[in-house]
């Protein structure tokens, strides 16, 4: 099996959950991978976790870049102006990587993605059940559409010219065949930070990067497994209005999740107490459980 290369891309308010994720990376890919935290500003706190990172796990290779970003973008949302930085990665690196959100927590090896796509689509990621959620909702599966699905089918039916909703993506773990990217010459129309905003703002949509993933790539997207990227466990994903045939494909997202993305205003890093959060059995203790076990190795105060 190929080596494997996961990317981060944050500034310094999300050092502490980017670092935590990366630590559930490497329990289970400590050698054979290149993972690489690529930062939009000066952390100094950064360097000294980074090392005890590497001591911890000294076969993986382990690389932190600053790169220059226009921090004046005006994204709007509670989401980051940071996280438009990614659509820059087809400039800033060479192989095939895989980006992966800081709100993230890892519970296998990654090296299976990074398997041969004999179609050679030029990135690979999950469709995102919130947006399957309100699509079978507006189908008339279940009751009428929740406030946060009504938003959705708004902003799709907005951009319905622009992206495959069915085919609708989540932008928070994303295979990307940077060098297909260039092959195809998508790689300065991913990059059109600018693009992205404008297209948020001229359809006042809810999200920036995610939008512009789905509109650049229509059409050319590989779909993973929905356990590769599991929004707090898919809970929803096994009742109504998912119809049985959508429920028995996310069995193995709820049940054993590959990659448990914490999505959201509630931070669980931030979380004192999970105990008072119900709901979000059983990933949220699971974190906590793996927070503490990599602040402790990165003395992350």
């Amino acid at each position: 099996m190929s080596g494997a290369d996961v990317t981060y891309v944050f500034d310094a308010g999300y050092l502490r959950p980017s670092l935590i994720s990366a630590w559930s990376v490497l329990k289970h890919r400590p050698a054979d991978i290149t993972l690489r935290f690529l930062v939009t500003e000066v952390i100094p706190a950064l360097a000294s976790a980074v090392e005890r990172l590497r001591a911890a796990f000294p076969q993986a290779h382990i690389h932190v870049q600053l790169i220059d970003f226009d921090r004046t973008l005006a994204v709007g949302g509670h989401v980051s102006a940071t996280a438009l930085a990614r659509l820059n990665l087809p400039q800033l690196l060479e192989a095939p990587t895989l980006y992966l959100d800081g709100d993230t927590m890892v519970r296998r090896d990654l090296g299976p993605l990074f398997a041969p796509d004999p179609d050679q689509r030029p990135i690979a990621a999950v469709r995102d059940p919130g947006i399957l959620k309100a699509l079978h909702q507006k189908a008339g599966h279940g009751w009428l559409p929740s406030r946060k699905s009504a938003r959705h089918l708004r902003d799709l039916e907005k951009i319905s010219h622009l992206v495959d909703a069915a085919d609708y993506i989540n932008s928070g773990v994303v295979l990307f065949d940077l060098p297909r990217i260039r092959a195809l010459g998508l790689d300065t129309r991913m990059g059109d930070l600018r693009a992205a905003v404008a297209l948020r703002q001229q359809y006042q949509l809810r999200f920036n990067d995610q939008n512009w993933l789905n509109v650049v790539f229509r059409g050319q997207i590989r779909h993973l497994a929905p356990e590769w990227n599991t929004l707090w466990g898919n809970r929803l994903t096994g009742r109504s209005p998912f119809p049985q045939s959508e429920r028995a494909a996310f069995v193995a997202s709820r049940d054993d999740p590959a990659v448990v993305h914490f999505t959201g205003r509630l931070r669980p890093w931030e979380i004192r107490h999970p105990i008072f959060h119900p709901k979000r059995r059983p990933w949220l203790a699971a974190y906590k459980a793996l927070q503490a076990e990599a602040e402790a190795s990165l003395r992350m105060a």
